[in-house]
């Protein structure tokens, strides 16, 4: 199988694409640069690369590269810094979801998966409200002062109010990491909603996030279990 990765410089989808291809799987990325990835990828014979930023193709092109594609990861984010923060484009997780996803509804044969990572900040309709009023209060400044996160909370609920569990083309999984950090692959805890306040949160490791993610593709059960849900994703105590 083909999986298309998202977003596949930055270090979480470093770890997607390396754990993909160390599995036996084809990779197809798009990136707009090869400047960050690792050699080992580029002389992967299982790698295709597309050079392109993916909001530039058209409709027709991204049609292309999704086709054969059985599920496509998207790792695509905001880099921590007053560009990546403030400046454009503002909507990128938004409007890629969008676009892919109407493409894969006029195109798609089979149903394919599409697994995007989100943040555990993003409120999830299974969440009932369990958020503290601080923790809601956090999440209202920010959604009003930082451009990254209401980006990430319009392209969750994208799916959440348009691919319902009878779509015959879109499966979707959007996976709620708290805050990334770098360290090697443990055991995680995978919850339907928050367990800690936002300030408070454990932090997960981009590994592990990755092997989360990868094992959606693979695991029948685990996809089973999460598909059209947003998982929240810990390291274990």
């Amino acid at each position: 199988m083909t999986i298309l990765v998202l977003g596949a410089t930055g270090m979480t989808g470093r770890c997607v694409v390396t754990q993909l291809l160390s599995n036996g799987h084809k990779v197809r990325i798009i990136v707009r640069s090869t400047d960050n990835i690792s050699t080992d990828i580029l002389n992967s014979s299982e790698i295709e690369i597309i050079r392109a930023a993916v909001l530039d193709l058209s409709d027709q092109q991204i049609a292309t590269q999704v086709a054969g594609c059985t599920s496509i990861v998207s790792c695509l984010g905001h880099n921590m810094d007053f560009r990546g923060l403030f400046g454009h484009p503002r909507q990128l997780c938004t409007q890629t979801v969008r676009r892919m996803c109407a493409v894969l509804q006029r195109n798609a044969v089979q149903p394919v998966k599409f697994i995007m990572i989100s943040s555990v900040g993003v409120t999830s309709p299974e969440d009932n409200n369990q958020r503290s009023w601080f923790d809601r209060a956090l999440l209202l400044l920010l959604r009003h002062t930082l451009p990254p996160h209401r980006d990430n909370e319009t392209a969750a609920q994208f799916l959440s109010d348009n691919i319902s569990a009878s779509n015959s083309k879109i499966q979707w999984c959007c996976v709620r990491p708290d805050s990334l950090i770098n360290a090697a692959i443990s055991p995680v805890e995978v919850t339907h909603n928050p367990l800690t306040a936002i300030t408070s949160g454990r932090p997960t490791t981009r590994g592990n996030v990755a092997k989360f993610m990868v094992e959606l593709i693979e695991n029948r059960e685990k996809w089973d279990k999460w598909q059209f849900k947003m998982p929240v994703i810990m390291n274990a105590n």
